[in-house]
């Protein structure tokens, strides 16, 4: 499982917990802007946004993880993230650094409490006396789940 991710990772931190993804699905990271709403969409999918003529959806990890607390516009990020051949934003709660990481010292059995289903984890690296949960980021959302958005996308845009 670990040689899914390259040796460096973009961490982030929601609900006060660090997270990474592994930096090559990184396109770039936003100031937060609010994203136009799509009605009859899942709680976690906060709309989309126009970037350089390329409509991405945004999603709420703080939501898609189930953690209680709603996000806070003022203090978040948007994390453009490739996902497949589409881009997606990611709402964290800030960014903190980029860490090079040695596969060999991701934990990957674990029991995870953290409250995020754990389909979505790699593991656990520790780093700086810290520890991040590393998430699979293409696991995040299913095939048939992203497919479902872009066309709940297509439908709403007015052609």
């Amino acid at each position: 499982m670990s040689s899914a991710i390259s040796n460096q990772i973009l961490v982030f931190k929601i609900n006060n917990e660090l997270y990474g993804i592994d930096i090559l699905k990184v396109q770039e990271i936003l100031n937060f802007m609010q994203p136009s709403p799509i009605p009859n969409c899942p709680e976690y999918l906060k709309g989309i946004i126009n970037l350089r003529g390329t409509i991405i959806l945004v999603i709420d990890l703080r939501a898609r993880f189930h953690f209680d607390e709603p996000m806070n516009p003022e203090n978040c990020v948007i994390v453009v993230v490739a996902i497949g051949d589409k881009k997606y934003g990611l709402v964290v709660d800030s960014v903190s650094d980029v860490l090079t990481i040695n596969s060999e010292n991701i934990q990957e059995d674990i029991d995870m409490h953290v409250g995020i289903d754990s389909r979505y984890i790699m593991g656990l690296v520790k780093a700086n006396e810290q520890m991040i949960i590393l998430v699979d980021i293409d696991k995040v959302f299913v095939k048939d789940e992203l497919d479902d958005l872009s066309t709940a996308i297509n439908n709403s845009i007015v052609k």
